[in-house]
């Protein structure tokens, strides 16, 4: 009938069959989580650079919306684009205090959000 050699061989072959979908299903899952992982870092380094750049010349064009808001999108790359929200507020004594929002929204639908602030006083401010 059937010899328990064989018996033993299919049970190994099934237990490394077995064995083999786990790590391939590991190895797939590592590879989602790196591809999002680098997204995320490209974000934040875009969030950071489009800060700065906000930071060195808040004032910008100087248009803003009827709430005083200005709003822009920076595109970095073609899959990152960057929204920045600028918003002035001349209450500190003798300046004006500038909030940067920016948020990046992946592909996925994940936001990521940076906030910033710039405080000028009114001898650096240009008209």
């Amino acid at each position: 009938m059937f010899s328990p050699i064989l018996i033993e061989l299919t049970i190994v072959i099934l237990f490394f069959a077995l064995s083999t979908s786990v790590v391939v299903q590991l190895i797939a899952a590592a590879g989602a989580t790196a591809r999002e992982s680098e997204y995320h870092a490209r974000a934040i380094l875009a969030m950071e650079s489009v800060a700065e750049q906000i930071k060195a010349d808040p004032a910008g064009s100087g248009a803003c919306n009827e709430c005083g808001v200005r709003a822009s999108t920076k595109n970095v790359a073609e899959d990152l684009a960057v929204n920045c929200l600028v918003t002035d507020d001349p209450s500190p004594l003798q300046g004006t205090l500038y909030e940067i929002e920016l948020s990046v929204t992946s592909p996925t639908g994940e936001t990521y959000y940076l906030d910033a602030v710039r405080y000028i006083p009114d001898a650096e401010v240009l008209p």
